[in-house]
């Protein structure tokens, strides 16, 4: 009877892994190869950053970012800083780790079919739970949204605010950004209050104010794209057969604090007035 012999795990760990990445970062990761570094290692994330620009390999329990290459396996662990190869279809770390591109899934923005209604449940929501510091700094936000105070000020005092890979002040900030790409295209005023917060996010340069997963993030949200979680609730609020309650739950499950302060951007973008202090 032959005897069975434990796999070769620094053979399995050098394979290149197969993912799915999202069109987001089809131009980074599909064109020429390019230098970056890795800017956060978790056991389901490897954040790198190329200059200001952001791709994540992520494992299958991770939630779905927009800049996200989806494996079925978790991702390599590398030290912060570890150089990374993006481009020709691949993210390679040391000796060939890493993960080829096999297909590609479109992330999707946020879509609001009646801004009114949305406007007008945002308004009734629940606020959520977030650090006192955080729910102040909505508050300017939300203000300045309406009117009552300057945005680069209140983009300032949250940029940054709070611990982890995504602070919670970046998190309100981007979702009230992927909030108000989905009601520009209705509204005029919500075209203002975009424009006026796109220009402020820009003007504070993340990338030297906060964490680079958090900056890389505010980039797409900008560009409307945040986790299904979030885009989820922003199209709940705005359609009458939704159970936006459901949505809500969801999102509020995402990290420690990330998803009540995405909750709260939301809200206080689509209804500043009933959200300013």
């Amino acid at each position: 009877m032959p005897v069975s012999t434990a796999p070769d795990l620094t053979s399995v760990v050098r394979t290149p892994a197969p993912g799915a990445a999202s069109t987001a970062v089809a131009q980074l990761v599909g064109g020429p190869r390019l230098a970056g570094e890795a800017v956060a290692s978790t056991r389901d994330l490897l954040a790198v950053a190329v200059g200001t620009d952001l791709v994540c390999v992520t494992g299958p329990d991770a939630v779905r970012l927009p800049c996200a290459v989806v494996t079925a396996v978790p991702p390599p662990r590398v030290r912060v800083g570890t150089p990374v190869t993006v481009g020709d279809g691949s993210i390679r770390v040391r000796d060939g780790a890493g993960v080829t591109v096999v297909r590609w899934w479109r992330p999707q923005p946020a879509r609001i079919a009646d801004l009114g209604l949305a406007a007008t449940r945002a308004a009734e929501e629940t606020q959520p739970d977030v650090d006192a510091a955080v729910a102040g700094g909505a508050g300017r936000l939300a203000a300045a949204l309406s009117g009552a105070g300057d945005v680069g000020a209140a983009v300032c005092g949250l940029l940054g605010l709070g611990p982890g890979l995504t602070p919670a002040g970046d998190d309100v900030l981007a979702g009230a950004l992927v909030a108000l790409a989905a009601a520009r295209r209705d509204a005029a005023d919500a075209a203002d209050m975009a424009d006026a917060l796109d220009g402020a996010v820009r003007a504070t340069r993340p990338f030297e104010r906060t964490t680079a997963v958090s900056a890389g993030l505010l980039a797409h949200a900008r560009r409307g794209l945040g986790i299904p979680q979030l885009t989820s609730l922003v199209r709940a609020l705005g359609r009458p057969d939704a159970d936006v309650d459901a949505a809500a739950r969801a999102l509020l499950r995402v990290g420690h604090t990330s998803g009540a302060a995405l909750h709260l951007g939301v809200l206080l973008a689509l209804a500043p007035a009933r959200w300013a202090s």
